[in-house]
Formats: C-alpha cells, sequence, structure tokens
C-alpha cells in the first residue's frame, strides 16, 4: 500500500511532466506511465456502479443516452489522518468539492461538451477522490462499447469507442472487464478487447455485475469456468440492493451484497471470487504488483528524460537562469531604462525646441495668408500706406497669439510622448504581451489626459499679455530676423523642389503653353465660350490644374525672394519698422509664445508624467501580480515560455528522480530484510541444508 500510494503521487508529478513538455507521448511520454486500472465493458454492463461502489459514494453521471463521452482518469487516495471525503478537479481549478451531487453535475457537464456529431473525445477528464474508506488506486473510466448506433450518432462511432478504448489497453496497464452476469461471456466486447491486447489474460481481470439475475448455479459457472480463462480470475458483485421473495406467500425483502451472498452456499465454494470488498482487495494487490515490476522501468525512462532535458536547456539557452519572476522585473527594468533614457534626451531644451518649430510653421501660414498672397506686398518696403500695415500686423499678431496656443502645443507635446511610449513597447520583449502593452499605452493616456485641461488653461493664461501688447528688445529683433531670413530661405528652397517636380513630369515646352493659355485666360477674365474658342480643347484639365500651380509657385517664390530682400535690408534693421519687416516680428511673437508655453508645459505636464510614469508602471503591471499571472506573463514569450517549461521539465523530474531513488533504497533493504528472515529460518529448521539463493 505504501508503495502504491507514493507511486500514485510520482505518477501525478509525471502527468504534469507530459501535460508542461512540448515533447510529443512518441519522445517518451509513454515510457514515463505508470499502471493504471482501466475500466471497459459495454454500456449499461455496470461498470460506473462498480466503480461507485468502489469508492463508496454515487459520483458518476448517470443517463438513457451515450452519456460517458470522455476519459475518466480518476485517482483515489486514501487519507487515513481525515475523515473528510472530497473531490477536485485539477485542470478545472476546483478544489474541495464535499458534495459528491455536484462532483456528479460536473463529470455530466464536462462530458455533453462533447458534440453528439463527435459523440466521444479523446480529452481525458481528471478527477481525485480523498477519503479514509478509498485504497489508492488509479482507474480510468472509459466510455461503453456499443452494437447499434442511433440516427443521431455517427456512423464510425463505434469505431471510435473502440479506437478510443484501445490507446489505454496497451502495457502496463491492468484491464478490468466488466460484464454483466445476463449476457453470454462470449458475446462481451470487453473480454473481446482484453483478448486482443492481452492474449493470455495475464493483466486483465474479469468482473461479473448483477450476479442476482442469474441462478446461483449458473453464476457461480460464469466465475470459474475455463472458456475464457484469465489468469486474475473472475470476481462477481452486487452493486445495487437485491429484492429477494421468501416463504409461500409473496414477500419481498431488501438484501445487501453480504447478505445474498451469504444467503446462497452456492457462492461459499474454494475458488468463487465474490464481493466488492474482494474486488477492491485484488485491485490493490494486482496494482501494486505491477508499480512493482514497473519501478524499474520507470527509472530508466525518468533518468533518461531528465539527461534529455537537461541537455536541451544546455544547448538552447546555456544553463542560464531564469524564473517568471526575474523575467518580468526584467521586462519592466528595461521599459524603465528606455523611458530614463528618452526623458534625459527630452528635457526643456527639447520641448522648446518642438514648441518653436511649431510656431514657426504657424509663423509662414500666417505671413502666406496675409501678406505674400496680398498684391500689395509687393510694394511693402516702399512704406506705403503705413495705417494699412501696421492694422495688417495686428491682424497677423493677433491670429498667431489667439489661435489656440495652449491647446494645440499642449496636444502637440501630449502626442509626442504617446508616440515615445508607442515606440518603447513596440520592441522586445512587449511584442510579446498585447495586454501589457495596451496596459502601458492607458495609464500613459490617463496621466496625460487629467493633465491636459490645467496644462492648456495655464498656458492660455500665461500668454494673454502678448494678445494685447509686445515689448521688443534691440537683440530679441536681430534674432528674429536670422531665424525670419532663414525660414524664407526654407520656403524658397520648398518652392523650388516643387516647382522642379512638375517640371521634371511634363515637357517644358508644352507646360509653357499652358502656363501662358492661363495667363491670357486671367487677363482677359475670358467666359467658357472665348475659353474654347482660344483653343481650350488642346489642354487636358490635369495639365491646366499643373500649369495654374506652377504659376502660383513662381509668384510665390518671387514674392519670397523679395521679402528675403527686404528682410536684409536697413530698413528691417531696427524693430521700429516691425510693420514692413512682418516676418521678423512675427517670428519674435512666437519666441515669446513657446518661452511662456514651455515654462508651464514643462511644469504642469512633462515633469508630472516623468514623476508617474514609472510609479503606475510598478502599480499595473508589477505589484500584486499572482504567481500564475507572472507565469502567464512571461509564457507569452515563445522563447522564454519554452525555457521556462524545460526548467520546471527539469525540476520536476529530478523530484521524481529523487522520490525513486529512494524508494528503491526502501525496496532493496526490504528484499535483503526479507531474504535475511527466509534465511535465517530455513537455517534453523534445516541446519545441515543449504538453501540456493532465490531466483539463482
Amino acid at each position: 500500500m505504501e508503495l502504491t500510494k507514493r507511486l500514485l503521487e510520482i505518477q501525478t508529478i509525471l502527468k504534469t511532466v507530459r501535460q508542461d513538455g512540448d515533447e510529443s507521448k512518441e519522445s517518451g511520454g509513454s515510457a514515463l506511465q505508470l499502471p493504471s486500472i482501466v475500466v471497459i465493458g459495454s454500456q449499461s454492463s455496470g461498470k460506473s456502479s462498480v466503480l461507485e461502489a468502489i469508492v463508496g459514494q454515487e459520483f458518476l453521471p448517470k443517463g438513457t443516452n451515450m452519456v460517458t463521452r470522455r476519459p475518466v482518469e480518476l485517482t483515489l487516495i486514501n487519507t487515513p489522518e481525515s475523515d473528510e471525503e472530497y473531490g477536485e478537479f485539477p485542470q478545472l481549478g476546483l478544489d474541495r468539492i464535499r458534495d459528491f451531487r455536484r462532483i456528479q453535475r460536473t463529470l455530466y457537464d464536462l462530458n455533453m461538451s462533447v458534440s453528439e456529431t463527435e459523440c466521444v473525445s479523446d480529452k481525458p477528464v481528471e478527477l481525485r477522490i480523498y477519503s479514509p474508506h478509498v485504497p489508492d488506486l488509479r482507474l480510468v473510466d472509459l466510455p461503453g462499447y456499443i452494437q447499434v448506433v442511433n440516427r443521431k450518432q455517427p456512423p464510425v462511432l463505434r469505431q471510435r469507442i473502440r479506437d478510443l478504448c484501445e490507446s489505454y489497453l496497451k502495457q502496463p496497464n491492468i484491464i478490468l472487464a466488466v460484464c454483466a452476469a445476463d449476457v453470454d461471456l462470449a458475446n462481451s466486447e470487453a473480454l473481446k478487447a482484453s483478448r486482443r491486447n492481452d492474449p493470455l489474460g495475464v493483466r486483465t481481470i474479469g468482473v461479473i455485475t448483477k450476479v442476482d439475475t442469474a441462478e446461483p448455479d449458473t453464476a457461480v459457472h460464469m466465475l470459474t469456468q475455463n472458456d475464457y480463462p484469465l489468469h486474475l480470475g473472475y470476481i462477481g458483485v452486487v452493486c445495487k440492493p437485491v429484492k429477494e421473495r421468501v416463504g409461500r406467500v409473496p414477500h419481498e425483502i431488501v438484501l445487501s451484497e453480504a447478505q445474498y451472498f451469504g444467503r446462497h452456499s452456492e457462492f461459499q465454494q474454494p475458488g468463487v471470487q465474490i464481493g466488492v470488498g474482494t474486488l477492491r482487495r485484488k485491485l490493490v494487490r494486482v496494482l501494486e504488483e505491477s508499480m512493482r515490476r514497473s519501478l524499474s522501468n520507470l527509472v530508466d525512462a525518468v533518468r533518461s528524460e531528465l539527461e534529455e532535458t537537461r541537455y536541451q536547456i544546455k544547448v538552447h539557452y546555456n544553463d542560464e537562469r531564469i524564473s517568471p519572476e526575474s523575467y518580468m522585473a526584467e521586462s519592466l527594468d528595461a521599459l524603465k531604462q528606455r523611458f530614463k533614457v528618452f526623458q534625459q534626451q527630452f528635457g526643456k531644451p527639447q520641448l522648446r525646441a518642438e514648441v518653436q518649430r511649431w510656431l514657426e510653421s504657424q509663423v509662414m501660414n500666417v505671413c502666406a495668408e496675409l501678406y505674400w498672397s496680398n498684391p500689395g506686398v509687393r510694394d511693402l518696403s516702399n512704406h506705403s500706406d503705413d495705417m494699412y500695415w501696421s492694422h495688417q500686423l495686428d491682424r497677423a499678431s493677433a491670429l498667431l497669439t489667439k489661435s489656440g496656443v495652449g491647446r494645440w502645443t499642449t496636444q502637440m507635446v501630449v502626442d509626442l510622448l504617446m508616440d515615445s511610449v508607442v515606440t518603447m513597447v513596440d520592441n522586445e520583449p512587449f511584442v510579446h504581451h498585447p495586454e501589457t502593452r495596451a496596459a502601458v499605452l492607458n495609464f500613459s493616456h490617463t496621466i496625460l489626459r487629467n493633465k491636459y485641461h490645467p496644462t492648456v488653461d495655464q498656458v492660455e493664461n500665461t500668454i494673454k499679455p502678448f494678445k494685447y501688447e509686445i515689448e521688443i528688445e534691440s537683440h530679441e529683433w536681430s534674432k528674429a530676423r536670422k531665424r525670419s531670413t532663414a525660414l524664407v530661405d526654407n520656403e524658397i528652397r520648398l518652392c523650388r523642389q516643387a516647382l522642379k517636380k512638375t517640371q521634371s513630369k511634363i515637357p517644358r515646352k508644352q507646360l509653357q503653353q499652358a502656363m501662358q493659355f492661363v495667363r491670357n485666360a486671367e487677363k482677359r477674365e475670358s467666359t467658357q465660350t472665348n475659353v474654347d474658342e482660344m483653343g481650350y480643347a488642346q489642354f487636358s484639365p490635369r495639365l491646366l490644374r499643373d500649369a495654374q500651380h506652377t504659376l502660383m509657385v513662381q509668384d510665390r517664390l518671387s514674392i519670397l525672394h523679395l521679402r528675403r530682400k527686404a528682410l536684409m535690408s536697413s530698413a528691417c534693421a531696427s524693430a521700429e519698422n516691425k510693420r514692413f519687416c512682418p516676418e521678423a516680428f512675427l517670428d519674435v511673437v512666437a519666441e515669446k509664445l513657446a518661452y511662456n508655453a514651455v515654462l508651464f508645459i514643462n511644469y504642469e505636464l512633462l515633469q508630472d508624467f516623468f514623476f508617474q510614469f514609472p510609479r503606475e508602471l510598478d502599480a499595473n503591471l508589477y505589484y500584486g501580480k499572482t504567481l500564475q499571472q507572472t507565469r502567464e506573463f512571461a509564457s507569452q514569450n515563445p522563447r522564454i515560455g519554452q525555457q521556462l517549461r524545460l526548467l520546471e521539465r527539469r525540476q520536476k523530474l529530478e523530484l521524481v528522480m529523487t522520490r525513486l531513488h529512494e524508494l528503491v533504497r526502501q525496496q532493496t533493504a526490504s528484499e535483503q530484510r526479507d531474504y535475511r528472515t527466509t534465511t535465517d529460518g530455513a537455517s534453523s529448521s534445516s541446519p545441515t541444508y543449504n538453501r540456493p539463493f532465490p531466483g539463482l
């Protein structure tokens, strides 16, 4: 019993090794298999009743249709130190189910999850039952053999059930062939299946159920016959109370199994095995002997698997030590390091450069709208109409300062920060962790969203004075002239690129003709009829659009050259002439707006984000995580998941190997004690006769 109990514990560990490992059954999974007792029989042969009688509880699902659709791997664990009886479903994470009706419902639901079109599944249900009233056993309940399929079942169902049972009936498993007493043994599907897999009948136990349905003489003959011999014999059982009539007056009494067998002397003959108790004791003895014989092979198989696993770890991972916790910590540390590098590279100077760049683009837009598209801009340097250009400068300044600088600059910084976070989590290892990536983006967005409106309000409040009056120092004006000249030079470069692109795709002569046609049409302000008379049909609409665009770019380029010349002239050397140098003046305004906007964006938004991000990272993704969540996180990375599975496999195999070595030592010591006891007894009774060593 102790050997069986400990080997069942080892088998439970080995089962998880086979489930966790990537190796298939062909790579050695079957070699790690200890013998189990496989229960087979036809439908309605009494398989479920036999199992429930062994356990002493009603826990298997019942029904008129095919109820058992999946193998049920049942492990019975004797707990002499406790009176509590309960079951567990390790696959489902259901522990200590004390209500066996709930176990029955769960088994029913698991079986019914297999569709009627499929009918049977090879995915087993693992169930463990702990009780002081059960022996240490490992049994497998399989779907019952059927003779005829109904109209809702596939025609291949019989073969599917047969193939499923055959996969469990191989060595070293013990076969428990259940046959009903009211069915001829010659027609028993269970005995036919056992004969195919165990021709000599050395590992098959026959169980005759419903013994009370046959006459005692007939039942005894079935239990002792040699037509279908089994080395382990037949055992007769009565799993349900028996009703018998007594006396001349019809009167029924209810008998238990023991009472029924006791009332009939035929069952008391030598060699007749009867009763659930006898069956339980025989199962314990046969399973223990089978496990004892399998111990040496199991040790060799585990040693081979352990050596192979160690080799795989050495070759693929160079014996690197890693755990789910360390992987998660290293992943988050890597993200923190990337964030720290970004924080160092994106400070106040970089922020100001970004805001300044955006405002300068706004300056160019305002100049293009109010100046470069204005026909009178060519005479701006002649100091003509000072009042008009002063008003125009006020409009330009208002467009820039009242265009929602606070909102646009804050949104620009928010977008830049979010883009940077996206870049951080779009690299290893977070490409393997979509949920974690989404969590980082979510709390980053939350931080920025909470600071967005306060920052916008602060920036708008600080730039309000610039909407009414702007003071300009001489050094500010000098720098603005240089910056605005550089901006105009960039606009000139862009215009030249646009011209070059258009000229490269259209023949020069054709483009020139189309441009001349557009000029003439604009000068004459002709109607559609006049345009047609001038030869409109010879130019495609696309060519005319390109010609118009080219003329517009050339005109803009001409104005930009004039504006650059004006900025470099002595007239723009002083801020007093700012109305004639709008590009420089607006650049001063943009520089002041950028300085003040950055001051509050940096304080209200950027620094707060830099402070909160690593703390939110720990709070959301590190602290409070369960071991299961940590393992799931690590397993999402294929390489790390494989490494962790190999390491866990090695750990389990090493544990099994330690326990097996201990068992082998105990078995060897026990055999030596038995041998010494036998030798001493033989010597004392026959001192003149030396017995040979057993087995030699």
